[in-house]
C-alpha cells in the first residue's frame, strides 16, 4: 500500500457547502500530510456505506448499527479531543468503547421572537399554528414522544396535537422539509413559533430570538431533550500507514479551532450547536443567544438520539408502519 494512497472519506451532509471540504483539506495540509482526501457522498439514513472507507461521517442515530455491523474501528486508547461535552462522550459509547468523536449536535427546538415569547416549553401547551416539518420528521417526533410518555394513549395525544398545530390532516403531505415553507411562513409572521433545528436561524430575519429545546411530554414530565449528533469514525479496515493521518483528521473535525470556523463559514453565523463546549464563548460574542444555549447543553440533563443495531432493517419499515397506523386507525386520512 502506497504511503500516498488516498484517505477514503464517506460523509453525509457536511453543512452542504464546498467551503467545509475546502476548510477540512486546508487544516489537514497544515499537519504536513500530502495525502489526498477522496470525498464520497453517502446518505447514512437510507443505505449502508461501502466497506472500503477509512473515515465515516454520519448521524449518530446509526452509530450502534454501524458498529455492530463491523464498519467501524474503536478509537485507540489514549486518543481523544479536548472540550467535548462530557455527557455526549459518555452517551456515545457502544458497550464501553468509543467508536467516534462527535462534531455537531442538534435537537428539535421551539424558536420564536423574544417579543412573541409565551414561555412555552411543552409542545402540548401551544394552541396556534406552528411551522413544523411534520411529514419529514414524523418518526423522530414519535420516538421522542415515546421517550417522554410511557402511556401509548398519551403518545397518540401528542402526535394528534402536532397535527393540529400544522393546521390539520389536510396539511400533512405538504409538511415535508422540502415543501412546507416553514422558514418563509415564520419570516412573514404567519406563525409565532417555529419547530426545527437552530441552524435554520441563519435564514431568519434579523431579530432577537428565544430558543428552548422542545418537550414532547403530555404531562410535564420527561423533560430531557434528545440531541442528534454528527460523528466521525475510523473505518474497520484502515491500513496501519493511514491510521495516524485518519486520527489527525478526526481530531481536526471535532477540535475547537476547526469547529469555530465551521460555525462561521462563509462569514456568516451558522447557528450550529458544537459538541465542543470550548467554542461557545466565541459564538456568544457573535450572538448572546449562545450563552443560553450553552447553559442548556452544559446541564448534562440531556440524552443522545440513537437507534439500536437494527436501524437499517427496522427504521424505515417502522416509519411506514407508523404512518399506516396513523392514517388508518388514528384517522390521519389523506
Amino acid at each position: 500500500m502506497s504511503e500516498n494512497s488516498d484517505i477514503i472519506f464517506y460523509y453525509f451532509n457536511l453543512t452542504g457547502t464546498d467551503s467545509y471540504r475546502e476548510l477540512m483539506e486546508d487544516r489537514f495540509r497544515r499537519t504536513g500530510s500530502a495525502r489526498k482526501i477522496d470525498f464520497r457522498e453517502w446518505n447514512c439514513y437510507k443505505d449502508l456505506p461501502k466497506t472500503d472507507g477509512d473515515l465515516y461521517a454520519y448521524d449518530g442515530v446509526v452509530l450502534s448499527s454501524l458498529a455492530a455491523k463491523g464498519f467501524l474501528r474503536p478509537v485507540p486508547d489514549g486518543v481523544s479531543v479536548d472540550g467535548i461535552f462530557p455527557w455526549v462522550t459518555e452517551k456515545s459509547r457502544v458497550g464501553r468503547r468509543i467508536y467516534g468523536f462527535p462534531i455537531m449536535l442538534c435537537s428539535n427546538a421551539l424558536i420564536c421572537r423574544k417579543k412573541d415569547d409565551l414561555h412555552v416549553r411543552k409542545i402540548t401547551d401551544l394552541h396556534e399554528n406552528v411551522a413544523i416539518p411534520m411529514r419529514s420528521m414524523v418518526m423522530y417526533y414519535y420516538l421522542q414522544t415515546m421517550c417522554s410518555n410511557r402511556d401509548p394513549v398519551l403518545r397518540l395525544k401528542v402526535m394528534e396535537h402536532l397535527l393540529e398545530l400544522i393546521g390539520g390532516r389536510e396539511f400533512l403531505e405538504r409538511s415535508s422539509l422540502e415543501d412546507y415553507g416553514g422558514i418563509g411562513r415564520f419570516n412573514r409572521g404567519e406563525c409565532r413559533y417555529f419547530l426545527g433545528f437552530t441552524e435554520s436561524m441563519r435564514y431568519f430575519k434579523p431579530d432577537d430570538y428565544a430558543v428552548c429545546f422542545a418537550n414532547f411530554s403530555a404531562t410535564g414530565y420527561g423533560d430531557k431533550p434528545l440531541f442528534m449528533a454528527d460523528f466521525v469514525s475510523l473505518g474497520r479496515r484502515v491500513p496501519a500507514e493511514k491510521l495516524g493521518d485518519c486520527l489527525a483528521l478526526m481530531q481536526i473535525l471535532s477540535g475547537e479551532e476547526f469547529v469555530r470556523e465551521v460555525c462561521t463559514l462563509d462569514g456568516q453565523l451558522q447557528y450550529f450547536l458544537p459538541a465542543n463546549e470550548r467554542v461557545f464563548p466565541f459564538l456568544a460574542e457573535c450572538d448572546p443567544l449562545y450563552e443560553r444555549l450553552y447553559a442548556l447543553l452544559a446541564s448534562g440533563n440531556n440524552g443522545l438520539f440513537r437507534y439500536g443495531p437494527r436501524y437499517y432493517e427496522d427504521f424505515n419499515r417502522q416509519e411506514n408502519v407508523l404512518l399506516q397506523f396513523l392514517w388508518e386507525r388514528a384517522g390521519w386520512k389523506m
